[in-house]
């Protein structure tokens, strides 16, 4: 059954009618304070109101998300998750990362219901109207390879760049469905990836696991020919698994000191599908 402002006080409802006019799904106390001219206190109080009546979620300490009327068990909720996810993290440093940064740089075609989100603030795991806030901790010296990306007409994130998308997920495949789903975003942005950059961000990764799963993919798809071999002074000793996410088995490759737990013939599959 959806909801309607006629049950909610007369402040209350000018409160929330406002905020949808002005297409303002999340705010703080002060833009209630400015709305409703009341006192901090009693803003604090109706927010707080509105709260327990699952009018409104509180996001942080001071910052609000607006359920929105028709809210049920199936209702889709108007306000972009990432725009969400940015103002849990905020003012602390962020970037969305792994299979957030492969939708965002849409390298994925089905739809995530977890965001990824890599800040050296730790927080916990959060569920807010059926979406999952995954946050990764990152070292503050982590935090580089990134850009702004807009996500609705109003609002900007900050997320990975196309290059380091790739490292990061390279370097944690759990985080982004495995390397097969990293396999199809590579092949479907081979034309817009800055090779030159990748290598760069290899090399300052820091990372010899990294540097051999990108050297295995960009020659079995054969792309990149130019900073394949540059790749190779990176591989040093020892066997790493191509996907880490998957059970230790297979045949162990030499070249790129990879142990292939993933059909290299379905990696080449999938890109045709």
């Amino acid at each position: 059954m959806e909801r309607s402002t006629k049950s909610l006080g007369r402040t209350s409802s000018k409160l929330l009618l406002t905020l949808s006019a002005n297409d303002k799904n999340i705010f703080t106390i002060l833009d209630a304070q400015e709305i409703i001219k009341t006192s901090s206190a009693a803003t604090r109080t109706l927010l707080n109101d509105l709260v327990n009546k699952k009018w409104l979620i509180r996001l942080v300490p001071g910052k609000y998300l607006v359920v929105p009327l028709s809210a049920g068990e199936k209702a889709e909720f108007s306000e972009n998750w990432y725009v969400i996810a940015k103002n849990l993290i905020e003012p602390h440093p962020y970037y969305l990362s792994h299979y957030s940064a492969l939708d965002i740089h849409e390298m994925i075609t089905q739809p995530v219901m977890t965001v990824y989100i890599s800040t050296p603030k730790r927080r916990k795991e959060a569920e807010i109207l059926g979406a999952k806030i995954h946050f990764i901790y990152t070292q503050p010296s982590k935090i580089w390879g990134i850009e702004e990306a807009w996500v609705k007409p109003t609002e900007k994130v900050k997320v990975s760049d196309l290059e380091r998308t790739i490292i990061d997920c390279l370097d944690n495949p759990k985080l982004c469905g495995g390397v097969s789903e990293l396999a199809k975003g590579l092949w479907a942005k081979r034309k817009e990836i800055d090779y030159s950059k990748l290598i760069k961000y290899a090399d300052r990764f820091g990372s010899k696991a990294v540097a051999k799963r990108l050297g295995f993919l960009l020659e079995l798809y054969g792309i990149g020919d130019k900073v394949i071999e540059k790749l190779k002074k990176f591989v040093g000793p020892g066997f790493v698994l191509l996907d880490p996410s998957l059970p230790a088995k297979g045949k162990y490759q030499s070249s790129w000191r990879l142990r292939i737990n993933l059909d290299p013939q379905e990696l080449k599959q999938i890109i045709k599908t």
